[in-house]
């Protein structure tokens, strides 16, 4: 079981999913940026 949380670890603080998170973050803050000005 112990081997499956490192795994799920690993995953979590793997560059290409923050990166996608921080995209997500970007994109999402720029439609709200966008909405306002309209």
């Amino acid at each position: 079981m112990d081997n499956i949380k490192e795994k799920e670890n690993e995953w979590r603080s793997h560059p290409i999913v923050i990166f996608a998170g921080i995209l997500v973050l970007y994109t999402a803050s720029n439609s709200i940026i966008t909405l306002f000005n309209l």
